[in-house]
């Protein structure tokens, strides 16, 4: 299983012109999009999709397009215009016969899915089954010859085939099986694009396990050729309607890069979903994924397992040989509750099958399916995509010739057709799945599976080299896969190569072709052939509706077949079947791309049309030879290679500066493409060198200080793949030694010291996957199951194993191992992607968030050069990254700013998007555009830009400008753009508040996400807030509530409640309370800093919704801990003690009751010594919070003291004794005397009250002032207390010291040498208006000083007054 995918940290790929075509805008997207090798191309159409959220924007009717390429990288093409094509029924209208509750629930099972037409739209004057027309279109191979494309008609076909296809009309279904509704006029039915809103696939319900219901299935018209010629491209798939009127113009959306691109992994099939808002990708090396349509994040991800399987032919299982899997294509299944996906591949038809096996089985027509559940988003998660491993096995059938079908008994049906041209059938049967696992790991982007056993029950494996665990098999299995039944035979002279099936009516009818023929069948119990058709070349079929079919072929014959229209496309094309038989292609004229829509109706005027085409650029834009390559070296320096073959040195600040050239360049060119480069170090020396490689298989080694071409070899193929430097002690003989991998696996052997080509290792049939080093052992594991074992010391080949068995040997101690495929980078703030397009090789992934992280801390930064980066070198670097992120023309006052204050220059440079593993580069054609892709883009955008100038803030003279800029971005930016403005996404903003380490990062988050609730309306607010709330911690299970998106709910929901909490019910601000509280309590909950913000933030809200002297003592608890995880990153102890201080400040009764029912009534002693550490932080950052409250602390702290309790008291002692000593020293209302332990506090009514620490009781009370004391001090022997009160503007005089009387009458102040309780003396002054000050001004500007014990000065402001005591 693949969970759902979470960043930690804000990364952004920053794609660079070239050096000195900073200024000039080239699209190098448009540019890789004309140079890329297309293999499939795939099309929807949507209608007004549910907003699953406020920050996905409403969709209009859009139609949407998608091309895959040879290196595994998709291109999203979409049209935001309304579509003058009325789309086709969908399930999901209003006026379907019952309520839909999703969208997305209602769609159809398999490739060719249509629904049947109410008995109201199926008036006609043909019989249901009556073929009145077919419309063939050729296609064209990749050969040498060129074929057009041609629109044939059955007109003269014989009546036999007539008389065989009419059948009885539509049977009505039961409402209770299926969801339909009456057609439009002429509507031709879509089936194909199962899964899209416009399709009227079959709806999947749920009875006692999992119902498929569907009036239409058949296999993907996207499923790949199995020719050996390079195969015809999946078919783009529009609901069409009678009106032919070609679709609008597209827009280049995106390139996405999915996690598993690159060289020999070309993308295979392309699916869509949910109305095309997802788009799932499977590339040939079984990498699979799923990504939104808007603007190519990456959802979720796996590659696909093909684990060692038993063929079934007749009833018995049959061990099948390790091999290597192409994968072909996929069927999609839907029901209500998820999608089945089923990843076909076949064998590698170069592939030697027999040589590790004695096998006699035939697999050149053996498939292997595996099954994954994809689990879309609900409203609130929208973009929350689980994909599950389900199971898989192996048939006996052509890769084309399998599709679905579902049954009467609302049963899934798998049909295949034989290796003896028999149509076979088994029945599928889906079961309850396990529930989503927790989603809260950051880092959770994991490609391995559920260790779910293959579920197919009779087709387990007999062998005896792979045993698994059938306990365990048996608990997990979640496809029941049913016997064969054979329903007749095709007829066809020879092997039948692909099947396409039409189930509209009583009976589901096929068509079945081999290599030059093909034959319509109409399928019940039994097959009803027509006469066979000789159609060569015959790629891929569609049925239009019951009546008509659509064909692609590569080669005309005319026969019997009427030649109507003619669509020449050229060599190379990608080109598909619309859901209406017509034609979507793409091809290359002028070098520039082109996509087009051709009509092969005869009744259409307008036969084709230009939907997408590549902008031209002048010769100078192609003047400099582009970037193929780069190395990022530390934060200062990059080594780029070029296409010319020559390798240079430069860096960030270098681009976005118009560096007309690189600061260093090689003088000697390779002969072709650098694609790969990496550093060594020669350990003898200890200097460093560049190895690299280019496209025409050649290495070269270059001094890393001078660029210097030291050696060079023509060695390989194929391209370099990666360079692995062997520098471990511990690594054998081969130490010193770099490993340079091909594409093809084949592996040199490079000496370091000395540049010596030291041997080859050749490449076997199979991709290398991985290479493990132990002293003298090479092991080679391998994609198809098997591993080679080399001799270092002897260079000889050892012999070959099983992957088990290499594994086993690989776990001992000793052996170092790399998997093969490009790593990123070795840096942790810029990274490079792995080969691509002249895009990504243009591009960096820069992690903003480890980026401010440097910058913060107190390390130096570790530059290429190994010493840290000075102020100014970071901030050049953090002034290059906003040359690139700010979209400068939106506003020419805040572009003033930027250049002229800021110093940072534009730079027409393309930012994108990234998601794990997956990164998504976006167009950039007008600084509006950028903001206008999808909220997630403009999230990250903005919060890159907002984290860097948050950088820019420390900086005294640039702090102002850069307020004002991220003010503007924060808060302005959808005033300027207007028209398709999406604001950042309060979700995804939201993962980054839960998941980021940089306090930059996260301040800039939260400035966003308060902007965004600000945006919200008040019927915004409360439907956001209706969409969350059920997802809050509290409503669910205990083990469920640490769940990323249960945090996220609380995150939204509870910052939106601070600013909004009128607008709210009291339930949901029970439940956003209890659930703060739920993680504020919980010691292992990972989200307690999220609880702590909230709480900082809305603690008067939540006050009165949950036990609000229980929360604070929480967070008392956190703010004084000293466990190791509280003090990491985000820092929970420092987050508390900054929570309390504005809870103290913002509610200070509630505060200060809590704080001295602690002190005396603690649950612990070593509570209460935590309490009063927390007093101490108080004093230090926040006096004024106490001031009011003193006398009151005072005596919670005397009487922790209690010398009856001899334990608590010396628990504490230490506490209150530093407590008390940073009161006296902050406080000038608070005096102690040593000698006489005695401890006087001045109140704000006038009295101040005397304490006796020994005895830890109150002794007295002196009443003398009427107004507040504004301090109070002890003569040195302890005999006199002075007090002062500057609104009264006197000085009383006490005596304190111990008399005779006061053993008779305790608690009586002393005498004072007069009848009454008046002070010894009163001491009147006038100072003016210095005497009138604030409370804070009072802890600094007033104070006693003892000249003597009866003489003392004092200091009010710059005024001295002396008295006698």
């Amino acid at each position: 299983m693949s969970t759902k995918l979470e960043q930690s940290s804000l990364t952004v790929p920053v794609t660079l012109a070239n050096h000195g075509k900073g200024k000039k805008r080239v699209d190098l997207i448009e540019c890789s999009l004309s140079s890329a090798t297309a293999t499939c191309i795939n099309y929807w159409t949507t209608s007004t999709l549910p907003s699953s959220s406020r920050d996905k924007a409403d969709f209009p009717a859009t139609r949407g397009g998608a091309i895959g390429c040879v290196n595994g990288s998709i291109y999203l093409l979409q049209s935001t215009a309304p579509s003058n094509v009325t789309p086709t029924v969908s399930a999901t209208t209003s006026s379907s016969p019952e309520p839909v509750p999703n969208a997305r629930r209602y769609m159809g099972l398999g490739h060719h899915s249509s629904r049947s037409a109410s008995p109201s739209s199926t008036k006609s004057s043909h019989s249901p089954f009556h073929v009145t027309r077919s419309r063939i279109v050729s296609s064209v191979t990749t050969e040498r010859a060129e074929a057009p494309k041609n629109y044939v008609d059955f007109d003269e076909e014989e009546e036999k085939l007539r008389g065989m296809l009419k059948g009885k009309g539509h049977r009505d279904r039961h409402a209770s099986t299926s969801r339909t509704r009456p057609d439009p006029p002429h509507e031709k039915i879509s089936t194909t694009q199962t899964t899209s809103n416009t399709n009227t696939g079959s709806s999947l319900r749920k009875d006692d396990t999992r119902s498929y219901l569907s009036a239409a299935l058949s296999p993907t018209s996207s499923t790949l050729s199995l020719s050996t010629s390079a195969p015809p491209s999946p078919p783009l798939a529009p609901a069409t309607s009678s009106d032919t009127s070609p679709p609008c113009e597209m827009t280049l959306r995106c390139h996405v890069y999915p996690p598993h691109a690159g060289p020999g992994r070309r993308v295979s099939s392309l699916k869509s979903h949910d109305g095309g808002r997802y788009i799932t990708c499977l590339n040939a090396a079984g990498g699979l994924s799923i990504h939104s349509s808007t603007d190519g994040t990456c959802l979720a991800s796996t590659v696909i397992d093909a684990k060692a399987q038993s063929s079934s032919s007749e009833g018995k299982s049959q061990p099948t040989p390790p091999m290597l899997w192409v994968w072909r294509t996929l069927l999609v299944a839907a029901s209500e509750e998820s999608i089945i996906l089923f990843a076909l591949a076949s064998p590698d038809e170069f592939y030697p099958v027999g040589q590790f096996s004695d096998t006699g089985s035939d697999t050149e027509n053996q498939t292997l399916v595996v099954a994954y559940e994809l689990r879309l988003g609900t409203d609130a998660f929208s973009d929350d995509v689980e994909l599950y491993y389900m199971g898989q096995c192996s048939l006996n059938a052509p890769v084309n010739s399998i599709g679905l079908r579902a049954g009467e008994d609302h049963l899934l049906t798998l049909f295949y057709a034989d290796s003896s041209g028999h149509l076979i059938s088994r029945h599928l049967r889906v079961l309850d799945g396990p529930p989503s696992p927790p989603p809260y790991l950051p880092d959770s982007h994991s490609s391995t599976h559920l260790p779910l056993p293959n579920p197919f029950k009779v087709l387990k494996s007999l062998s005896t080299d792979h045993i698994p665990d059938t306990v365990e098999e048996e608990s997990m299995e979640r496809i029941e896969l049913g016997d064969e039944v054979d329903h007749g035979e095709f007829g066809l002279t020879a092997p039948v190569i692909g099947l396409r099936a039409y189930s509209g009516g009583e009976h589901t009818r096929l068509l079945a072709w081999s290599a030059t023929e093909m034959v319509v069948v109409s399928w019940a119990e039994v097959l009803n052939k027509s006469p066979i058709l000789t159609v060569p070349g015959i790629q891929d079929v569609k049925f239009i509706d019951r009546d008509s079919f659509s064909v692609l072929f590569l080669l005309i014959t005319h026969g019997r077949l009427k030649l109507s229209q003619s669509v020449a496309l050229t060599e190379g094309d990608t080109a598909a079947l619309t859901a209406g038989g017509h034609v979507i292609h793409s091809h290359i004229k002028n070098g520039r791309r082109r996509v087009h829509y051709t009509s092969v109706d005869p009744s259409s005027t307008s036969k084709a049309r230009t939907l997408w085409k590549a902008r031209k650029y002048g010769p100078e834009s192609n003047s400099e030879p582009a970037i193929s390559t780069m190395l990022p070296l530390g934060l200062d320096t990059l080594v780029i290679g070029y296409a010319d073959g020559h390798l240079a040195r430069s860096s960030l600040q270098e681009f976005t500066r118009h560096s007309p050239v690189p600061s260093q360049k090689t003088e000697l060119p390779l002969p072709g493409t650098i694609v790969a480069v990496a550093v060594v170090h020669n350990p003898r020396t200890g200097e460093r060198a560049l190895v690299g490689g280019a496209d025409d298989g050649t290495l070269a080694v270059w001094a890393f200080d001078t660029l210097k071409l030291c050696a060079r070899w023509t060695l390989f193929t194929t391209p370099l793949a990666r360079v692995i430097p062997l520098v471990e002690e511990k690594i054998g003989r081969l130490h010193g030694c770099a490993l340079c991998v091909s594409q093809d696996g084949t592996i040199a052997v490079i000496a370091i010291d000395g540049y010596q080509f030291v041997y080859l290792v050749p490449a076997a049939a199979s991709p290398l996957t991985r290479i493990c080093l132990g002293e003298d052992n090479l092991m080679l594991i391998y994609g198809d199951g098997r591993a080679r074992l080399w001799d270092t010391r002897t260079r000889e080949f050892w012999r070959s194993m099983s992957n088990e068995k290499a594994e086993e040997l690989v776990q001992q101690v000793g052996w170092y191992q790399w998997s093969v495929p490009t790593a990123r980078g070795n840096n942790a703030v810029l990274s490079a992607p792995p080969q691509g397009a002249v895009d990504a090789t243009s591009t960096l992934l820069v992690d903003i968030s480890a980026l401010l992280q440097q910058f913060a801390s107190s390390a130096a930064l570790a530059g290429s050069s190994g010493t840290g980066l000075s102020a100014k070198a970071k901030l050049e670097l953090a002034r290059a990254l906003l040359s690139v992120l700010l979209t400068f023309g939106i506003s020419e006052g805040i572009d003033n700013i930027c250049v002229e204050n800021l110093n940072v220059v534009p730079y027409n440079g393309a930012v994108g998007l990234t998601s794990a593993d997956s990164f998504s580069l976006l167009p950039q054609s007008h600084p509006l555009s950028v903001w206008t892709v999808s909220p997630e883009a403009s999230a990250d955008r903005a919060l890159a830009i907002l984290s860097v100038l948050q950088f820019l803030t420390q900086f005294e003279d640039l702090a102002p400008d850069a307020t004002t800029v991220t003010t503007f971005y924060a808060a302005s930016v959808g005033q300027f753009v207007h028209e398709g403005y999406q604001p950042p996404s309060l979700p995804r903003l939201g993962r980054y508040l839960l998941h980021t380490l940089s306090a930059d990062v996260r301040q800039g988050g939260r400035l966003l996400f308060d902007a965004g609730v600000a945006r919200l309306s008040d019927q915004e607010t409360i439907e956001y807030v209706e969409s969350w709330q059920q997802y809050l911690p509290v409503l669910h299970p205990e083990k469920e509530r640490d769940w990323t998106h249960n945090a996220l709910a609380l995150c939204i929901c509870g910052c939106i409640a601070v600013d909004k909490y009128t607008l709210l019910p009291t339930s949901t601000l029970t439940d956003i309370a209890k659930s703060i509280a739920v993680y504020l309590h919980d010691e292992t909950s990972p989200h307690r800093s999220l609880a702590i913000d909230l709480c900082s933030r809305g603690f008067q809200v939540w006050q009165q919704y949950v036990d609000a002297v229980e929360m604070l003592r929480a967070l008392f608890t956190l703010a004084t801990t000293t466990k190791k995880e509280a003090i990491s990153v985000p820092n929970i102890g420092l987050q508390a003690r900054t929570a309390v201080l504005q809870i103290a400040a913002g509610n200070t009764p509630l505060f200060m009751t809590t704080l001295a029912i602690d002190i005396l009534h603690p649950r612990s002693v070593q509570h209460r010594k935590s309490v009063m550490q927390l007093v101490i932080f108080l004093i230090r950052k926040k006096p004024l919070v106490l001031y009011s409250n003193l006398p009151r602390l005072v005596e919670a702290i005397v009487k922790s003291l209690d010398p009856n309790s001899n334990a608590a008291r010396e628990a504490v002692l230490d506490s209150a004794t530093e407590i008390l000593s940073h009161i006296v020293r902050t406080f000038p209302t608070v005096d102690f005397h040593m000698g006489s332990q005695r401890l006087a506090v001045g109140t704000s009514e006038g009295a101040v009250v005397m304490y006796d620490l020994k005895t830890a009781t109150r002794l007295y009370v002196l009443e003398g002032h009427k107004k507040r004391t504004t301090a109070c001090s002890f003569s040195p022997d302890g005999r006199r207390l002075v007090t002062l009160s500057l609104e009264e503007s006197d000085v009383l005089v006490w005596k304190v010291g111990v008399s005779f009387t006061s053993f008779f009458m305790p608690g009586a102040p002393p005498r004072q040498g007069h009848a009454g309780s008046e002070p010894f003396k009163t001491l009147n002054f006038n100072i003016g208006d210095e005497a009138h000050m604030s409370l804070e001004d009072t802890l600094t500007n007033v104070q006693f000083e003892w000249t003597a014990d009866r003489n003392v000065k004092l200091k009010i402001n710059e005024s001295m007054l002396t008295f006698s005591t």
